[in-house]
C-alpha cells in the first residue's frame, strides 16, 4: 500500500495515531510543504508547525470517523523560512477497523493555486463586463484562461484515472482499503466485469450523477441497468475499450441521464479505462465521471454578456480604454485613437492623448482623471480635443471606473469614450442664440428701468401715491427681468466655456455670514439663522460661490411659507472639505424630481409651484460653477418637511 502511495501524483500523508504522527508521506506532499524525509515519524505540530490551525480539525476527524474535505483553501506554506501563500483543496479521510474505529487519516492535497488566480481574475473581468467598462482584449485573455482551466481539470481527471487504475492492480490483497477508497472518492466511480458490463461497484457520487440506487444497479449489465443510454454511444464507447484496451476520453460531453420519472440534460468529463488481471488480460472496466454542467453553462452565460457588451460598443460607435495605475500605461481601442486623431496602428501614451484637450479645458480634465484613478471618485467627464494629425476640433464625453486590486494585481482604471460633437455643436447655437436674444434685452431694459425710477421720483414729488406704487412695481419686475437675462447670458458664457474662476483664499463663514445679512433685508418675514462655522478657509472664486448661496437662500425663501425657519450651516467633512448646508422648512421635493433639479431648464411642476416664477436655470448654474471648483452639490428632502441644499469644495 505504501509502495502504491509513494508514486502517486496526488501529494498523500497517512497519520497513523491520534498524535498525528507521519507514518508515510510520498514525494507529491513532501514537494508541496517544501520538506524532506526528515519529518517521518514525527508529529504534524513539529514537522510542519505552520499547519496549526488544522489541528483541531484532523482530531475531530480522528475522534468522529467523519471525512473532511476543503477547497481553494489559503495556508501559508514555510519554504526555506519564507511564508509562501498557498491554496490547496484537500481532503483528511479516516480509514476505519472492522469495529468502525478511526485506526489512521490519509490526507490528499492538491496545488490549486494558480486556478484560484485564474479565477478570482475572471470576477474582476465579470464586474467590468457589468459595468460595460471591460476592455475586449480582457475578455479574450479571460475566456483563454478559462479554457486553460477546463484543460488543467481534465489533465487532472487523467492523472487521477492513471492513479485509481495503478492502485488497482497493486491492492489486490488490501480488498477492504479498496474498496473504502473507492467508495470515498470524490469523483463518480463505477466497475464493470465481463463481457456483458455487469455493475460490480458504484459509489455515492456516480450514483447521484446517474439519478439511481445501488439496488438498481449492482449485479446487472450495464445495458440492461441503464436503458435510458441507448442511443447515447455509452454503450458502443464501453463494449470498445473492453475489446480494444484503449481508454476514452471525453470532455464535457452532452448525455441525457435519469431525473426522478424523467430525464435530464447533463455534461459530463469521462474517462473509460480497461481493467486487467495480473497477466495483461483485460477483465472489466472503470468508470470515471465528474459533472460539469454548472460550470459549463456559467461559462455559456459569461460568454454571452461578454458578446453582448462587445455589440453594444460596437452598436454605441464607442472606444474603451484601460489605464495601468501602476506604470499609468495607456491602452487604447482603435475608436478612441481615431477620436483623439491617431492612426490604428500608432502608440498613444497618456500624456499624448491629455496633450490633445483642449487646452481651456486640460488642466480641470487631468484633475478629475486623477481623483478618479487614485481614489475611486465618479469618472464622467465631457471636453474637446484637437486632432493629432488632423487638428480636428471633436467634443467627447469619457466615463469610468477604478476597479480594487485582487491577488497582488495593480487596481485597474477602464471605462469608454464617445463622441458628442454634433449634440455639442447644437448647444452652442443654441446659447448663442439665447446669449444675442437676452443682449440685445438688456440695454432697452436698462433704459426702461431708468425711465420708471424718474416717473416714480417725480410721482412721490407730486403726492402721487398711486403712481409711484404702480411704477415701484413695474421696477421690481424690471429687476426680475434683468436678473433672468443675466441668468441667461451666464448659462450662455458656462456652456461657452467664457465664465473664468477668480480664485482667492478666503474664509467661508465670513462669505456666509456675508449672504445670510444680505437676503435678511429681503426676506424680514423668514427666520435665517446660522449656526457656528469655524475659520475654514478655502481657494475659490468668492463671487461665484457667493452667487451659490444666495440661489440656495433665495429658493429656500421661496418655497417656504411665511414665518418659516431657515439654517445656514458651514462644517468640514473630514481633512480635505468643507461643506454649506441650507435648510428649509418648505414645500419638500419627491426624490423623482430631485435626480433631475440640477440639470438645465429643469423645473418642479406641481400644484404648489405654479405661482413661482423661474426658468430652472439657477440651481443648474450653481451646479456647474461648484464642479468647476472641484466640489459637488446634492439636496436631501421630504415632502412636506423641507428640504437640504448643500455643495461641498476642497479646502485651501
Amino acid at each position: 500500500m505504501l509502495q502504491i502511495l509513494a508514486q502517486a501524483r496526488e501529494g498523500t500523508v497517512v497519520f497513523t495515531s491520534r498524535q498525528l504522527h507521519i507514518g508515510f508521506i510520498n514525494e507529491a506532499m513532501l514537494r508541496l510543504w517544501h520538506k524532506d524525509d526528515s519529518i517521518k515519524n514525527k508529529p504534524l505540530a513539529e514537522a510542519a508547525p505552520e499547519f496549526a490551525e488544522f489541528l483541531p480539525i484532523l482530531d475531530r476527524v480522528w475522534q468522529n470517523a467523519e471525512v473532511y474535505t476543503a477547497t481553494d483553501t489559503l495556508t501559508n506554506i514555510n519554504n526555506n523560512g519564507v511564508l509562501t501563500p498557498t491554496y490547496f483543496d484537500f481532503e483528511y479521510r479516516p480509514v476505519l477497523d472492522d469495529n468502525g474505529q478511526t485506526y489512521a487519516i490519509i490526507n490528499t492535497a492538491s496545488d490549486v493555486t494558480e486556478r484560484v488566480k485564474a479565477w478570482q481574475q475572471v470576477h474582476i473581468k465579470e464586474e467590468q463586463a457589468e459595468a460595460l467598462n471591460e476592455e475586449l482584449t480582457s475578455a479574450n485573455e479571460e475566456l483563454l484562461s478559462i479554457n486553460e482551466e477546463y484543460q488543467a481539470t481534465n489533465e487532472e481527471l487523467t492523472e487521477t484515472q492513471q492513479h485509481l487504475q495503478y492502485l488497482y492492480d497493486q491492492l489486490a490483497q488490501s480488498e477492504t482499503l479498496f474498496r473504502n477508497i473507492f467508495e470515498q472518492s470524490p469523483l463518480g466511480l463505477a466497475w464493470f466485469t465481463g463481457s456483458d458490463m455487469v455493475i460490480a461497484q458504484v459509489n455515492a457520487p456516480i450514483l447521484k450523477i446517474w439519478g439511481r440506487t445501488a439496488r438498481e444497479l449492482l449485479g446487472k449489465p450495464h445495458r440492461q441497468a441503464r436503458p435510458e443510454m441507448e442511443g447515447q454511444d455509452i454503450f458502443e464507447q464501453l463494449e470498445k475499450v473492453y475489446q480494444t484496451g484503449q481508454v476514452i476520453n471525453n470532455n464535457e460531453i452532452r448525455v441525457k441521464v435519469k431525473d426522478g420519472n424523467g430525464l435530464r440534460e447533463a455534461y459530463l468529463n469521462s474517462v473509460y479505462t480497461p481493467v486487467k488481471d495480473g497477466d495483461g488480460n483485460i477483465t472489466g472496466v472503470l468508470v470515471i465521471l465528474n459533472e460539469v454542467t454548472e460550470k459549463l453553462l456559467e461559462r455559456r452565460r459569461r460568454e454571452m454578456v461578454e458578446e453582448q457588451f462587445r455589440l453594444t460598443v460596437q452598436s454605441a460607435d464607442m472606444g474603451s480604454w484601460y489605464v495601468d495605475t501602476l506604470s499609468r500605461k495607456l491602452t487604447a481601442t482603435e475608436r478612441v485613437k481615431e477620436l483623439f486623431g491617431f492612426y490604428a496602428d500608432d502608440e498613444m501614451t497618456l500624456d499624448e492623448s491629455i496633450a490633445q484637450i483642449r487646452e481651456d479645458y486640460r488642466d480641470n480634465v487631468v484633475e478629475i482623471f486623477n481623483a478618479a484613478m487614485i481614489s475611486g471618485d465618479k469618472y464622467d467627464v465631457e471636453f474637446p480635443i484637437m486632432g493629432y494629425r488632423d487638428s480636428k476640433l471633436r467634443w467627447v464625453r469619457a466615463f469610468g471606473k477604478l476597479y480594487p486590486a485582487e491577488m497582488g494585481d495593480a487596481p485597474q482604471f477602464s471605462g469608454l469614450l464617445m463622441e458628442i460633437t454634433e449634440s455639442k455643436e447644437d448647444e452652442a447655437r443654441k446659447n448663442d442664440f439665447v446669449a444675442m436674444v437676452s443682449h440685445e434685452l438688456k440695454t432697452p431694459l436698462t433704459s426702461a428701468k431708468a425711465f420708471v425710477q424718474m416717473l416714480a421720483q417725480k410721482a412721490l414729488k407730486n403726492g402721487d401715491a398711486f403712481t409711484e406704487g404702480s411704477l415701484h412695481k413695474v421696477d421690481r419686475q424690471i429687476e426680475k427681468m434683468q436678473t433672468l437675462i443675466k441668468g441667461f447670458l451666464d448659462l450662455a458664457r458656462m456652456e461657452s466655456g467664457k465664465i473664468n474662476l477668480d480664485r482667492q483664499h478666503f474664509i467661508m463663514a465670513d462669505l456666509v455670514q456675508e449672504c445670510v445679512e444680505e437676503n435678511r433685508l429681503f426676506s424680514q418675514k423668514h427666520q435665517i439663522l446660522i449656526r457656528p462655522c469655524g475659520p475654514v478657509q478655502v481657494y475659490a472664486d468668492r463671487d461665484k460661490i457667493g452667487q451659490v448661496i444666495n440661489n440656495f437662500l433665495s429658493n429656500a425663501v421661496k418655497y417656504s411659507p411665511n414665518g418659516k425657519q431657515i439654517t445656514v450651516s458651514c462644517f468640514t467633512t473630514d481633512a480635505s472639505q468643507v461643506q454649506v448646508n441650507v435648510i428649509d422648512e418648505g414645500l419638500g421635493i419627491s426624490p423623482q424630481d430631485t435626480a433631475r433639479l440640477f440639470d438645465r431648464f429643469y423645473r418642479v411642476e406641481s400644484k404648489n409651484t405654479k405661482t413661482i416664477s423661474g426658468f430652472g436655470i439657477g440651481l443648474y448654474l450653481c451646479a456647474e460653477i461648484v464642479r468647476r471648483h472641484g466640489g459637488e452639490v446634492g439636496v436631501d428632502s421630504e415632502i412636506g418637511v423641507g428640504s437640504t441644499f448643500y455643495f461641498r469644495l476642497p479646502l485651501a
